[in-house]
């Protein structure tokens, strides 16, 4: 039953994913897959982890993409379709759990809601404790940063039609969720300004210590990548 549910998922995900750009395409989706898995191996030694439900997690988590989404489309009825695929009510209803609550911009309004003390208990309990939000967050914010980061972030930029670099663009250091949703949905802002609004923060935000670990290599590529894209910025630049 399991692998028949993974089946129809990854046909709906497949075929889904071909209407977005490569920075968000099926093979992004197959490197998180992978990664949650690992991760969810590495857990499991120390806690019980629901894999199935990982799995299912990790190849959603980018459909119906609010930066996708168009004003008038219809939303993708997630768990109805994890019910329909034969998954028990409950799980579907943590799947849809995970997949709403992944990404980065859905972490800051949670931060914000925080600070604000409009959070409530079971929210804060789930983003803290819930080991396969982990996996699947950790797995995706791998592939957010590093050498495959460094690429998603150029090919959305190019099919924004996003500025690469300029000088003169500040980065938003602490970025607030309404600032992320308006350039995640515009053209504003640059490539090279999302790496400190975004990428460079996420090693500290891993949740799992496989994942902190991993993301402090990659998280240096990066480091090393900006370094070297300002050597090339200054070149024949006045002395």
């Amino acid at each position: 039953m399991s692998d028949d549910i993974i089946q129809r998922t990854e046909e709906l995900v497949r075929e889904y994913m071909s209407k977005y750009d490569c920075s968000h395409d099926w093979f992004h989706v197959q490197r998180v897959v992978r990664q949650a898995l690992a991760l969810a191996a590495i857990e499991s030694k120390s806690r019980t982890v629901d894999v199935l439900v990982v799995h299912l997690a990790a190849l959603l988590h980018d459909v119906d993409d609010a930066k996708y989404r168009k004003a008038d489309e219809t939303p993708f009825s997630m768990e109805s379709f994890l019910v329909g695929a034969g998954l028990d009510s409950a799980r579907a209803s943590l799947v849809c759990r995970i997949v709403d609550g992944v990404s980065f911009r859905k972490e800051l309004l949670a931060m914000e809601h925080d600070r604000l003390g409009t959070s409530t208990e079971d929210e804060r309990m789930f983003r803290t404790t819930c080991v396969e939000l982990a996996c699947v967050q950790d797995a995706d914010r791998l592939d957010a940063i590093g050498a495959f980061g460094i690429l998603r972030c150029a090919a959305f930029s190019g099919a924004r039609n996003r500025t690469l670099h300029d000088p003169k663009d500040v980065a938003l250091q602490d970025i607030t969720y309404e600032e992320y949703v308006k350039q995640s949905d515009g053209t504003t802002g640059t490539a090279i300004a999302h790496f400190h609004e975004k990428l460079l923060k996420l090693a500290g935000m891993m949740k799992t210590e496989a994942a902190k670990q991993e993301a402090k290599d990659r998280n240096a590529h990066m480091l090393e990548f900006l370094a070297q894209l300002q050597k090339e910025y200054d070149f024949g630049s006045p002395l």
